[in-house]
């Protein structure tokens, strides 16, 4: 799949002929994974999955390439972290048989392997190396360019492990992230009382949408299928449309019991806040769902379902 980023001829859209390749997605055999990554992986895509240590990366390819292997694809898992002893060893503990890995950072070499392969895993492209002496930034862009061309020119998606810094930073520079074409990311699921419940989702995808999927993982591996079950938090803070909607809804309260309300009640109400009181005033009358009658400081405040008519006669039965 060749794309062509450096044609800069202008071209009328209803002139462009799609490749094929886009309607063809490679299939996992796990259905969440293949609604995650909107009907399956597509074909020569790069994308990166980054976690923090021990969220699970190396168990989630391995599961999914083991799909990919019982639908007849070739896959290839390189790694520079773990022996293939370490890996084997984790592998059976979860059920994955038939993935096929080596002890290879080596950039040629995982680049001439790419012929003969559906899908490739480096773990990680922290670990890539070259014969061609150059520093770290160099070989970091020769690295992806390398890579990620040579996906689409045969066919085989390339996914690269990326390692996070303590403060939870992706390693290195942003020309990893910024080139492939998707990014997708494992976290704890934060407000459960599971330790391992996780959430996948992309944080970037040219070729489809920013899914995502809660799961939990167990010594078994992944279970996609399990349900997360969140904690309610009784502290969490509410969100600024949460708190917007409280203050509309005690200003309706406070005219809904008093009948007619002034601008100085409803200041007191926000504590004090004149210009957050005024503001939600402005927001309900053009909700219409408050009036205003008279002007100034001595302008006052009923609902809308009041007849405008009762509003003089209300004043005045407050001012007695």
């Amino acid at each position: 799949m060749e794309l062509q980023y450096n044609n800069t001829k202008l071209t009328k859209i209803s002139d462009i002929k799609i490749p094929d390749i886009f309607n063809r997605r490679l299939k996992t055999g796990i259905s969440k994974i293949d609604e995650l990554f909107d009907e399956g992986v597509l074909p020569g895509s790069a994308l990166t999955l980054t976690a923090s240590a021990g969220c699970g990366k190396t168990t989630f390819m391995l599961q999914v390439l083991q799909g990919m292997t019982k639908n007849g694809y070739s896959v290839g898992y390189f790694s520079g972290e773990e022996s293939i002893y370490q890996l084997a060893y984790t592998a059976n503990r979860i059920g994955v048989t038939d993935v096929q890995i080596a002890n290879e950072t080596d950039i040629d070499v995982i680049k001439r392997s790419m012929e003969d392969l559906d899908v490739v895993v480096v773990d990680s492209f922290q670990a890539l190396s070259s014969e061609t002496k150059m520093n770290s930034r160099q070989l970091e862009k020769h690295a992806v360019q390398t890579l990620t061309k040579h996906a689409k020119q045969v066919e085989c998606t390339v996914v690269f492990i990326m390692h996070l810094t303590k403060s939870g930073d992706l390693k290195g520079g942003t020309i990893v992230p910024h080139t492939v074409d998707a990014n997708l990311k494992i976290m704890r699921v934060a407000d459960s009382d599971n330790d391992d419940a996780r959430v996948i989702y992309f944080e970037k995808n040219r070729f489809g949408p920013l899914n995502e999927l809660e799961c939990v993982i167990g010594r078994g591996g992944y279970d996609f299928d399990a349900e997360v079950v969140k904690q309610k938090d009784e502290t969490k803070a509410p969100s600024k449309k949460q708190r917007l909607n409280q203050d509309y809804d005690a200003i309706l309260q406070m005219i809904e019991s008093n009948k007619i309300c002034y601008g100085h009640q409803i200041v007191k109400l926000m504590d004090g806040n004149t210009s957050k009181a005024y503001s939600r005033i402005r927001d309900l009358t053009n909700q219409g769902k408050i009036e205003k009658f008279g002007r100034g400081t001595h302008a006052t405040f009923y609902l809308n379902s009041q007849n405008t008519e009762e509003a003089p006669a209300l004043l005045a039965a407050q001012t007695r």
